[in-house]
């Protein structure tokens, strides 16, 4: 690692944990050398030499004697021999508490096949006490030999005494066993499909299958314990660490309201070794916009926004698309995927954005269908025609596939796109026979958003794809696919690019682009240090690229 390199040994700084501590720890300051420093700062955008003071940068520049000055007498040399260094990355969607828990679950996204995901959920239940449930999944069975989507019977032998829920990949889809179906009550006499979801069911019998859509997952997700305090604080620590050895200083969440305790518990312990812009994921806004407005709001942790969907994935064909699927089967030819409950309501999603925004809120609204997209637009435009506010945090999460005529409207709106382009390295699998060619031509369309104008924030959607932001990168610039082909390579943007999407656009994104996102004075200190420099490497090996040292406010927090 680099820091064996550096020759220098960081001192250990002490966390504090007693109940009364209210504060991050003190930061200790920094003057690094020999670097090459990409700024993000498109006035500046390189350097040789920067300075850190009280968790701020007060130099960037060429002058190791100009940054002495600005800094203590006791600050720190850091010798980078010419590593390059870049800004603190951003992950503009996460989840991230459900991604931490994740992380002691039953990860099935590597399954290659039938057999191997079957293995892999008898060897959990060996490990798992009688009458527990089995979690996790991720799954995706796209790139099978035989793509054929799993069925509880896959599973029922090899857990007869534990009920199971695994959710698809893209968490818009589940598999749950019969003894899971059992305790919501699912069989072959009903329920109906619930507003928004869809329980699979057998043609011939109307016995359910175990593959449960959108909001249906909830009816066997509401009999699932709910993890222990313990259980999300270690989730969080395990979360943040994943974040940090990936050079990420910054996530935007979407989490439920009850994270927002876990995230302030770790805050006032001092546990925080990353900044967290919280948007909460709840079903009705009115609730919680009061008590939001009274939650801590400062560098490390604040409430951002609200979070709602609009409509599912591509992969569960649960996306809302102007024109329907060319992949329909025969009974369903008219099949165009689903629009969730909010959309159910007259005017609900538009009243809850007029609320969120008259009280100084961002909105984030799950859209991955092109007419999914649509509509949210139409929303926000009406938002701003009706009222005197333009709110800077006006989002689209996903914005996946695209009618043409809506890419200049994300521009003229000045609506975020908040994307995730490993997910076009992943969708691009299937993509094409699922929504044929000529729809892809405007599919996770970086390049044309960029060209339009519109502002764009680049994240993960963790725990549906890696937390790696360098194979983001990779997918952003080259178009390349899991499976090794280029899909819509028009859409590619430059390495340049593709980190302002992770570092400059996500701080505009919510608000914070006078203080976060880049290197330059006066700004928040974090930066990371990398092994390989993107500006020098085959466009191809950028996501073999890793964090060497990640600091947030000038701590070291990769490696601890």
């Amino acid at each position: 690692m680099l820091i064996h390199r550096l020759g220098f040994t960081i001192l250990t700084i002490l966390i504090a944990t007693c109940c009364g501590c209210h504060e991050q720890p003190s930061n200790p300051d920094w003057v690094v050398i020999n670097a090459k420093i990409w700024t993000g700062d498109r006035d500046r955008p390189s350097a040789e030499v920067l300075a850190v003071r009280n968790g701020r940068f007060t130099y960037v520049g060429n002058s190791e004697k100009e940054a002495r000055r600005s800094t203590g007498k006791k600050a720190r040399t850091l010798q980078a021999n010419g590593a390059r260094i870049v800004p603190g990355l951003t992950d503009a969607h996460v989840h991230l508490l459900g991604g931490g828990l994740q992380l002691s679950r039953l990860n099935l996204r590597d399954a290659p096949n039938r057999s191997a995901f079957i293995e892999a959920v008898a060897a959990r239940a060996k490990k798992t006490p009688e009458g527990q449930w089995i979690l996790g999944g991720r799954w995706t069975t796209e790139s099978w030999p035989d793509p054929t989507q799993p069925t509880k019977r896959w599973i029922d032998p090899v857990t007869p005494n534990h009920p199971a829920l695994l959710s698809r990949m893209d968490g818009h889809g589940a598999l749950a066993n019969s003894l899971a179906l059992k305790r919501a009550g699912i069989d072959r006499h009903g329920p109906s499909d619930p507003t928004g979801g869809e329980i699979v069911r057998d043609p011939a019998t109307n016995e359910p299958t175990g593959i449960l859509r959108e909001s249906a997952i909830e009816l066997v997700r509401q009999h699932i314990p709910a993890p222990s305090v313990q259980m999300k604080d270690q989730a969080l620590e395990a979360a943040m660490s994943e974040a940090n050895r990936h050079g990420i200083t910054c996530v935007h969440t979407m989490s439920d309201w009850s994270a927002f305790s876990v995230f302030d518990r770790a805050r006032k312990s001092g546990r925080l070794t990353l900044r967290i812009r919280q948007y909460v994921n709840e079903s009705d806004w009115n609730r919680f916009i009061d008590k939001a407005k009274k939650k801590r709001n400062d560098h490390w942790l604040s409430i951002i926004g609200f979070k709602q969907f609009m409509d599912g994935s591509l992969g569960s064909r649960t996306a809302y698309m102007a024109e329907p699927y060319a992949d329909n089967p025969p009974d369903q030819p008219d099949r165009r995927g689903l629009l969730l409950e909010v959309m159910h309501t007259k005017d609900k999603l538009r009243r809850m954005c007029q609320a969120a925004v008259a009280a100084g809120f961002g909105t984030a609204i799950h859209a991955i269908g092109d007419q999914a997209n649509h509509l949210v637009l139409n929303i926000y435009e009406n938002l701003q025609t009706t009222s005197s506010t333009r709110h800077p945090c006006l989002r689209i999460e996903h914005a996946q596939h695209l009618l043409p005529e809506d890419i200049a409207r994300f521009a003229k709106l000045g609506v975020v796109a908040s994307m995730q382009p490993l997910h076009k390295a992943d969708d691009a699998r299937y993509a094409e026979q699922a929504i044929g060619p000529a729809r892809c031509q405007t599919s996770y369309a970086f390049r044309s958003l960029l060209d339009a104008g519109a502002p764009l924030a680049f994240g993960s959607d963790w725990p549906v794809v890696s937390l790696n932001p360098f194979l983001g990168l990779h997918a952003a610039t080259t178009g390349r696919t899991l499976d090794g082909a280029v899909f819509v390579p028009e859409q590619n943007i430059t390495i340049e690019e593709a980190l302002h999407a992770y570092t400059t656009g996500p701080a505009y994104a919510v608000g914070n682009h006078d203080h976060h996102g880049k290197i330059k004075t006066g700004y928040l200190a974090d930066f990371v240090i990398l092994d390989k420099d993107p500006f020098s490497i085959a466009p191809d090996a950028v996501k073999q690229i890793e964090a060497s040292e990640t600091y947030v406010s000038g701590r070291r927090v990769w490696p601890k």
